[in-house]
């Protein structure tokens, strides 16, 4: 049998975790779940991480549409790591990722007692792990990336690539070669775009980079190769304003 995930693994992967009570087995909680083969209608005791959509069930009963072979019986108390899968007047159902039995290592998955600070700071740490580097500074200067024709025509979701050079205070990740380094985002308010940070100069705050390859110019229509040394801000969270701290700061301050 495969080894089963971590606590830790799967709630990187799943988005509500709760530590639950299986209430009845075969049974559901909404009318629009007709197999009910693998469902279980569990209580949720307490609900550890959460979107906003999911953070109010706690004391609740809900639909859990449970992994084969998971072995639960009525009473049996367990942490679930599940997605979302309906919602209903009756409730609401989620597919599980799998389950631990309650310890010291699923205690350890809450770091806030809000459950959905929870979900937003693993995200955040999931994100700060995929960076290939991550630095405190200030943009001095933006321009549109040399060889772009200025009477070029744009393009359906046209990104607009623009290059900024960011001065580095601070090194949280990686090792810079220069005190600046150049950063692409897309300028487009198209809605492909307009979640991607809109880099101005003076823009101080904390940059999560990830570094510019050919592949990644593929995948974002860029028409003019970028440096060598270039990276790319495209995710919200890749910039967060010094002025305006949130889960990065937060984040980065739990590592200090």
């Amino acid at each position: 049998m495969p080894a089963i995930p971590s606590p830790d693994d799967l709630a990187t992967k799943a988005r509500f975790v709760f530590r639950g009570t299986v209430q009845r087995l075969n049974a559901a909680t909404l009318t629009d779940v007709h197999d009910t083969a693998r469902t279980a209608i569990v209580k949720v005791d307490e609900t550890i991480q959460a979107p906003k959509s999911l953070s109010h069930f706690t004391g609740r009963d809900i639909t859990v549409q449970l992994q084969e072979g998971s072995g639960l019986k009525v009473g049996d108390q367990a942490v679930f790591f599940t997605d979302a899968w309906l919602f209903g007047n009756t409730g609401v159902a989620v597919r599980s990722l799998g389950q631990h039995v309650p310890g010291p290592d699923t205690a350890a998955l809450r770091t806030s007692m809000d459950p959905v600070t929870n979900l937003i700071d693993r995200d955040t740490r999931t994100h700060f792990d995929a960076a290939d580097m991550v630095v405190g500074g200030t943009v001095t200067s933006v321009r549109v990336p040399p060889g772009v024709r200025p009477d070029r025509l744009p393009s359906e979701h046209d990104p607009q690539w623009r290059e900024a050079v960011v001065q580095i205070d601070k090194v949280y990740k990686g090792k810079p070669e220069k005190q600046e380094v150049l950063v692409r985002f897309p300028a487009s308010a198209d809605r492909m775009w307009y979640r991607a940070p809109k880099l101005e100069v003076q823009n101080r705050g904390h940059f999560l980079l990830h570094r510019w390859s050919p592949e990644l110019g593929k995948k974002t229509l860029a028409e003019t190769p970028a440096a060598a040394d270039s990276y790319v801000v495209l995710h919200p969270e890749d910039f967060e304003r010094v002025e305006h701290p949130g889960p990065v700061a937060r984040f980065l301050k739990s590592k200090a």
